[in-house]
């Protein structure tokens, strides 16, 4: 099936999800993280052939940090019942003060025309995980008990780009003071591999091994 817009056209499958009582909640959940990754497959594909991908790019970022810390906001767009022009006109305002690539605005403004702007910030999840895969991005969050300066951060991401062998790397700084001191570095798909070098991390493993060799009573 293909979407079109203002000009945006989407290649996006139809293909019907069967229901039924029994597990309906499951199927509800495991068909809204299908269409996001339909949404946001064809969105990557048709921002890299028009050579905007990393515009798009930023540009579903700015999406995806205003859903999640402007409630208003974000309790507004995905409502079902809000009018969609006013959507729309917020979109716009939004995609004016953010200097939205024309390609994000009308695709937002898809999503609104197709009751789908309720998943942005799902879409916007899908998008960002496909980029990656796409450009060769590790991305790695890193806590820290002090904020990193852009050099820390820049040598940071030059050993994890050796590390991890990928083209790109792109950090999610992190500040705990817990840690007390050094930092830890979560990476890898679903940040599965993890690097702790913080003095928290180092005195957990050294009480660890002390209780480990202490003598049973």
């Amino acid at each position: 099936m293909t979407l079109r817009s203002k000009g945006l056209s989407l290649g996006v499958s139809s293909r019907r999800v069967a229901s039924g009582a029994s597990g309906s909640r499951r199927r509800t959940v495991m068909k809204a993280d299908q269409v996001a990754t339909q949404y946001a497959t064809a969105f990557v594909q048709l921002a890299n052939d028009k050579n905007v991908l990393d515009d798009v790019r930023s540009d579903m970022d700015s999406v995806a940090s205003l859903m999640k810390n402007d409630a208003k906001l974000s309790s507004f767009l995905t409502n079902p019942v809000a009018d969609s022009d006013k959507k729309k006109e917020l979109i716009g305002a939004i995609a004016k003060e953010g200097e939205f690539s024309a390609l994000s605005s009308n695709f937002l403004c898809l999503l609104v025309d197709k009751q789908r702007i309720g998943g942005i910030a799902d879409i916007c999840d899908s998008f960002e995980n496909i980029y990656c895969e796409v450009t060769d991005t590790e991305v790695a969050t890193v806590t820290s008990a002090a904020a990193l300066d852009n050099d820390q951060q820049f040598e940071i991401a030059k050993k994890l780009q050796k590390l991890t062998g990928a083209k790109n790397i792109k950090l999610k700084p992190k500040v705990d003071s817990s840690l007390i001191s050094g930092l830890v570095i979560q990476y890898g798909k679903g940040g599965s591999k993890l690097l702790d070098m913080s003095a928290k991390g180092q005195l957990a493993a050294i009480e660890a091994q002390l209780l480990s060799q202490a003598p049973s009573a």
